[in-house]
């Protein structure tokens, strides 16, 4: 079985730990590959190691539902909610790694398409938010085609159940517990009080229409310019994402011990 191990950039110490963890893995006769050397290819047995927080794993998404292989987390960041195993932790479940004795946990993932372009994939999140620091953006929000409302805000976010303990939490959004097929409408910074986040079904379609000029963002990352009466349309994808678990994760108390 491969192998592939993906350090943080930002964060030297982590390639360190991969030397340890690739060295600890080669003796039990894995195929250790730094991602940066080559990707896992389609059909490779193989597992993709990300090393960091999960900055770290939704960066290597894209690589392993590519390859289709399922990712494991090895906490080395500041929160580390999705990640699996610590450094020691990691090297005491090589055993069970090689013998197969894990589960695969299905993470849900959106479809997201500014007007009639390019159709982006994200799993935590998609956001449409205003480009100028002051003032607030106008958007529309509509729910399978209805009108819910119109937001005075920073912008606005749609979020997988796992994304809603990143930027959803901190804007205010609810904690969905995964395996519940849903995503949460969350405005960031509205500017009236009784505007509050709303949870609909992850087959529902969500359409948000930028009445001035904003940017779209897929995971955290800028993806493209959103230009007055354009929209950005969001729904759960069929595509999911898969991560290695040794043991059952406990929402309530991993909240307890991450998030507080």
């Amino acid at each position: 079985m491969y192998l592939f191990f993906a350090a943080n950039p930002k964060k030297p110490a982590t390639f360190d730990a991969r030397k340890r963890l690739m060295d600890a893995a080669a003796g039990y006769g894995f195929l250790c590959v730094e991602l940066e050397e080559r990707a896992p290819e389609p059909g490779e047995d193989g597992v993709v190691i990300a090393i960091g927080g999960d900055g770290s794993i939704i960066r290597q998404v894209p690589v392993a539902m590519t390859a289709h292989m399922p990712i494991l987390g090895v906490h080395f960041g500041r929160v580390g909610f999705l990640t699996e195993l610590t450094e020691e932790g990691f090297i005491a479940a090589l055993p069970r790694l090689k013998a197969g004795d894990y589960r695969l946990e299905q993470r849900n993932m959106l479809d997201c398409q500014v007007s009639t372009g390019r159709v982006y994939r994200c799993l935590n999140d998609a956001v449409l938010y205003k480009l100028s620091f002051s003032g607030v953006t106008d958007i529309d929000v509509r729910i399978d085609g209805r009108s819910a409302w119109t937001v005075s805000a920073d912008g606005v976010m749609v979020s997988t159940p796992t994304g809603s303990t990143g930027y959803n939490l901190s804007a205010g959004g609810p904690i969905v517990p995964e395996g519940l097929d849903a995503m949460v409408i969350t405005p960031i910074c509205p500017h009236k009080l009784h505007v509050r986040p709303i949870v609909v079904r992850s087959d529902s379609q969500v359409e948000l229409v930028e009445h001035d000029e904003g940017m779209a963002a897929m995971d955290g990352q800028r993806v493209c310019r959103v230009s007055k009466g354009e929209s950005l349309r969001i729904t759960g994808s069929r595509e999911r994402v898969s991560f290695i678990r040794f043991e059952q994760m406990d929402l309530y108390s991993r909240i307890q011990d991450r998030l507080t």
